[in-house]
């Protein structure tokens, strides 16, 4: 795999206590390992219902396929007609991801999802362990 294919992920982890499933990514992110990723969140989300989405996006990088954020958005829909759960994406405090962010955020909301971006981890655990 060439280095600038390269994409590094941890597993997913799942916080019990406070009911959120966890994946943090670093590398590259383009469409099609974005895809890959929804649908392995899918698999943790169905075994896991009621409990919040965090990923970790910090240490990625988009690719100018990235771009096509309803077709990922659309993907999420896979999450289950069922869920109602919030999620959240840590991202980097960039003009770049900040735009991204808010364009993905109106893809998801646009396919029913509660969405946040958020720069800080602790601010983003608040969030997701809200009960409201």
């Amino acid at each position: 795999m060439a280095w600038g294919e390269r994409l590094m992920a941890m597993a997913i982890n799942i916080d019990n206590d406070h009911k959120i499933i966890h994946r943090k990514v670093a590398g590259d992110l383009y469409t099609e390992r974005s895809l890959q990723l929804v649908r392995e969140l899918g698999m943790a989300v169905n075994s896991h219902k009621g409990f919040n989405v965090l990923m970790d996006m910090r240490e990625t990088e988009t690719k100018p396929e990235m771009l096509d954020l309803m077709q990922i958005a659309s993907a999420c829909v896979q999450l289950g007609s069922d869920f109602d759960s919030k999620i959240a994406f840590l991202i980097p405090n960039t003009e770049e991801r900040i735009r991204f962010a808010q364009l993905f955020k109106a893809c998801m909301e646009a396919q029913g999802f509660e969405f946040r971006p958020f720069f800080d981890y602790d601010a983003a655990m608040e969030w997701l362990s809200k009960q409201e």
